[in-house]
Order: C-alpha cells, then sequence, then structure tokens
C-alpha cells in the first residue's frame, strides 16, 4: 500500500513498501533552523555532487554547521566510484549539470546500482520541465540553489524524516 506524506510548499514523498526507489557564508539561524547541539547523535548523512568547487565548499561546510555528515563529490563518476558511500547516505544531493554525466543521469545509473536512498536536486536550471522530469525519475524534491543552505538543510531533513517513516 502507498502512502503519501505532504511536504512544506508543493513537494510530497511518495512512500511504497517495495519501492526501488572564496570564503564560506554564514546564513543566520532561525528559530526554527538554529544549529544542533554539538555531538549530536546520528547525524544525518548526506552526500553532495557539484562541479563548482566554491560553491561546493560552501554548502559542505554550512551543513556541517547545521549538524549533518558531509561527503561532497566533483562530478557523477567520483560518486559512482564511490557505490558504498553513496549506499550508505542517508540523503543524495545532486546538481543538474554536471561534467561526463548529468545529474538526471546520475540519478538513473545509481537507481540502476541499486542506490535506493533519497535524492534531492539543488539546482539553478529550476525549469519547471526539469523538476518534473526529475520527480518523474525518482527524485524527491527540486530545490533552488538561491533558497541558501538553511532552506536546504530544512528540505533535507523533512525528506529524511519522511523517508524514515515509510
Amino acid at each position: 500500500m502507498s502512502q503519501t506524506i505532504k511536504l512544506p510548499g508543493n513537494s510530497k514523498v511518495r512512500c511504497a513498501p517495495e519501492s526501488n526507489l572564496g570564503l564560506p557564508v554564514r546564513f543566520p539561524a532561525s528559530r526554527l533552523m538554529g544549529r544542533p547541539e554539538e555531538g549530536e547523535a546520528n547525524p544525518i548523512r548526506v552526500l553532495i555532487v557539484e562541479d563548482d568547487a566554491n560553491y561546493r565548499e560552501i554548502v559542505s561546510s554550512e551543513l556541517a554547521w547545521h549538524g549533518f555528515a558531509v561527503s561532497s563529490f566533483a562530478n557523477g563518476n567520483a560518486l559512482l566510484g564511490s557505490l558504498d558511500a553513496a549506499a550508505e547516505a542517508d540523503i543524495i544531493v545532486l546538481d543538474w549539470r554536471l561534467p561526463t554525466i548529468s545529474g538526471i543521469d546520475l540519478l538513473l545509473q545509481l537507481r540502476q546500482r541499486s542506490v535506493n536512498v533519497p535524492m534531492v536536486f539543488l539546482t539553478s536550471h529550476t525549469q519547471p520541465a526539469n523538476e518534473q522530469l526529475a520527480l518523474e525519475r525518482g527524485a524527491l524534491d527540486f530545490i533552488d540553489k538561491t533558497r541558501g543552505v538553511e532552506a536546504l538543510a530544512s528540505r533535507l531533513r523533512q525528506v529524511v524524516q519522511a523517508d524514515k517513516h515509510c
């Protein structure tokens, strides 16, 4: 039996038991999204695939500041070469436009290799057709880079929590 969990905005996570499915910039913490306590148990393990080295470093640092355990990769081939890391992640964040293999093709290749963790896109290519294609192919969210890391951190937590309830 399939279950749908609604996330803030228009995002939904569809769950099915059988599913196969530069300087760092500090964003101020809000009352809703403060910095977690040091040594928080079981941080969410995030893998980021982003070809822009400066942006990748900023996002990785900011997510770590928000309590995530972050590993990053410069391209899809690097992630495909680390399938053990991918399989142990709680969530994977993909850029749409990557060298050698696009984010949308990387999503498919990861699924073909039985990596069944939630995947979301963090991209500046936010055309509705891209979002629709990503969601049709199994991405659970599609986030505009301009939203900032605090919004990303919040959405990643929501997707992981929803996935745990599936």
